[in-house]
C-alpha cells in the first residue's frame, strides 16, 4: 500500500496525467476535427449555393438580353441600329446607381466598354474589363465569361458577358452586380456556423467530461477508501462497486489483510529473536558476574555491549514493521503533554520550566508506542542537558506532503554543528560522564525513517539544541 498518493487528485498523480483529462483529450481529439470539418463544410456548401443563386441571374440577364436585341428601323446611322423589344424586368436596372448593371456594347482594346445600349443604373457611366479578361471575352465568342470589375460606385462588381456577332456587328453584352451582399451573407453564415458549432464543441467537450467523471465515480470512491484505510479511518475497503471494480475491491481487502498478517508475523518473530538472544546472553552475565578474572571482566563488558546491540537493532526492527502497518493513528498532543507531564515529576530536581505550543486535533499515523519512544527520546536528552527551560511546538509541516512537525528547543550549552551527524550514529555518546547508552538519538532517527520521517538537529535560539521532528500525519 505504499503506492497510494498523500494527496491524490482527481484520478492524478503526481507522477503522471490525470485519467480524466486523458479519457476527455482522446475524445476531444476526434470531436474536434470532426466539428472543425463540419463548420468548413457548410460553409463551403452555403458559399456555393449563395455564388451560385447571386450569379445565375446575370446569365439569365444576358439570355433575356440576347433574345431582345432587335434592329431599330428608325435609326439613320449605324451606331444606332440597335434597341431592345423589352428591358429586363429587375427594377434595380432602372435605379441609379443600385449595384445592378447591364450593357450592350463594344469591346476596345483596353478592355473599356462602349455603351450602345445600358441600364438607366449605370448613370451613363461604362465598365472596364481587365485586359485578360477582354481577350478571354474575344476568343470564346458566344460563350459566357464570368469576371470581377469596378462599378461606377467604386463597388466590387461579379460580371457575366458574353460576344455575339448581330448583323455582322461584334456586340458584347454584360450583366453585373454588386459582390458585397454576398459576401456579407457568407460571412454572416459562417460566424453563425463557427459560433454555433464553437458551442456544440464546448457543450460535447462538458458532456464528456461529465460522462468520464461518472464513469470512473467508482474508481475515485475506491481511491478514497483506500486513502481512508491509510490514514486509520477504516480497516478495510467497503461500497458497492459495478462488477468490473469490485474484484480490485476485493484483491485490495486480501491485500490489506495479508500486510496485517505480515506485519503480526514479524512482531512475533522479532519477540521470539529476542527471547532466543536475550536468554543466553543473561546466562553468560549471570555466569560472569561477580568474578574477578580476566575473562570474566571480558564477557560482562562484551555481552553488555552485545544486549545493547540486541535491544537497538530489535527496537528497529520493530519499528519498521510497524512503520509499514496499515491504519494505526496515535492522538499527537496527548502523547506530548502525557511525557512532559512524567519527565517533570522525573527531573523535578531541575525545576524545569517547559513552555508548550500544541496544535490540537493532529494525529500521528503509527503507533503509540513510537510516538512515546521518538518524543520521550528528544524529550529526556532535552531535560539531561537544559540549564532550566525547554520549549515544545507541535505544528502541521507543510511540505509537498502535509505531516506532523515536533520541535523541541533548550538553553543548554548544545554542541557544535559538525558533532549533529555523529550524535545520530548509535552508541554516540559525547559526554560519558552523563547517564545513558548513547542510544537515545539514534533511536530516535531510525524510527523516523521507519515512518518515511525525518529528524533533523541545529542550533536553538534559546542556545542549546534544537531537534526537529517530522513525521506522517492522518489526514481529516
Amino acid at each position: 500500500m505504499e503506492g497510494v498518493p498523500e494527496h491524490p487528485e482527481d484520478g492524478s498523480t503526481e507522477q503522471g496525467r490525470s485519467l480524466v483529462w486523458r479519457l476527455v483529450r482522446s475524445a476531444a481529439m476526434w470531436v474536434v476535427p470532426a466539428l472543425l470539418f463540419t463548420a468548413f463544410s457548410l460553409i463551403w456548401f452555403y458559399q456555393a449555393s449563395t455564388y451560385k443563386n447571386f450569379n445565375d441571374p446575370l446569365v439569365n440577364t444576358i439570355q433575356a438580353l440576347v433574345a431582345n436585341i432587335e434592329d431599330d428601323p428608325l435609326s439613320e446611322t449605324a451606331d444606332a441600329r440597335i434597341i431592345l423589344a423589352n428591358q429586363p424586368i429587375d427594377a434595380r436596372y432602372q435605379l441609379a446607381l443600385s449595384g445592378r448593371y447591364w450593357m450592350v456594347g463594344e469591346l476596345q482594346d483596353d478592355g473599356i466598354l462602349v455603351p450602345i445600349i445600358s441600364s438607366l443604373s449605370l448613370s451613363d457611366s461604362t465598365l472596364k474589363l481587365a485586359t485578360k479578361d477582354a481577350d478571354n471575352i474575344r476568343a470564346k465568342q458566344g460563350e459566357v465569361i464570368r469576371a470581377f470589375s469596378i462599378g461606377p460606385d467604386n463597388e466590387p462588381l461579379s460580371l457575366a458577358a458574353q460576344s455575339v456577332i448581330f448583323n455582322d456587328q461584334n456586340l458584347v453584352i454584360v450583366a453585373a452586380a454588386d459582390r458585397r451582399p454576398a459576401r456579407q451573407a457568407v460571412r454572416q453564415f459562417s460566424l453563425i456556423a463557427l459560433g454555433l458549432l464553437t458551442v456544440l464543441a464546448m457543450g460535447l467537450t462538458l458532456a464528456i467530461y461529465m460522462q468520464v467523471r461518472l464513469g470512473l465515480a467508482p474508481l475515485f470512491e475506491l481511491r478514497d477508501r483506500v486513502v481512508d484505510i491509510r490514514e486509520g479511518r477504516a480497516k478495510a475497503v467497503k461500497g458497492r462497486y459495478p462488477k468490473e471494480i469490485k474484484p480490485l475491491a476485493d484483491e485490495l481487502n486480501s491485500l490489506i489483510g495479508h500486510n496485517r498478517d505480515v506485519v503480526e508475523y514479524a512482531r512475533t518473530h522479532v519477540a521470539n529473536l529476542a527471547h532466543a538472544l536475550k536468554t543466553p546472553l543473561a546466562v553468560l552475565m549471570n555466569e560472569a558476574d561477580g568474578k574477578k578474572s580476566k575473562l570474566a571482566n571480558i564477557v560482562t563488558k562484551q555481552t553488555g555491549i552485545m544486549n545493547k546491540q540486541v535491544d537497538h537493532h530489535l527496537r528497529r526492527a520493530r519499528a519498521a514493521a510497524r512503520g509499514q502497518s496499515i491504519g494505526e493513528k496515535t492522538p499527537v498532543a496527548d502523547t506530548v503533554n502525557s511525557l512532559v507531564r512524567t519527565l517533570g515529576r522525573i527531573y523535578r530536581d531541575k525545576d524545569l520550566d517547559f513552555e508548550l505550543d500544541i496544535e490540537e486535533r493532529l494525529m500521528f499515523r503509527g503507533e503509540k508506542r513510537d510516538l512515546e519512544e521518538m518524543v520521550g527520546n528528544l524529550l529526556d536528552n532535552a531535560c539531561k542537558w537544559t540549564n532550566a527551560k525547554i520549549n515544545v511546538v507541535v505544528e502541521t509541516d507543510t511540505g509537498e506532503t502535509a505531516k506532523v512537525r515536533i520541535t523541541i528547543d533548550d538553553d543548554g550549552s548544545g554542541m557544535a554543528a559538525d558533532q549533529y551527524e555523529n550524535v545520530l550514529k548509535r552508541g554516540t555518546r559525547l559526554d560519558e560522564t552523563t547517564p545513558g547508552t548513547g542510544f537515545g538519538l539514534s533511536i530516535v532517527n531510525d524510527l523516523a525513517k521507519a515512518y518515511n520521517g525525518s529528524l533533523t538537529l541545529d542550533k536553538s535560539p534559546l542556545g542549546g539544541l534544537r531537534a526537529v521532528l517530522v513525521i506522517p500525519m492522518v489526514r481529516g
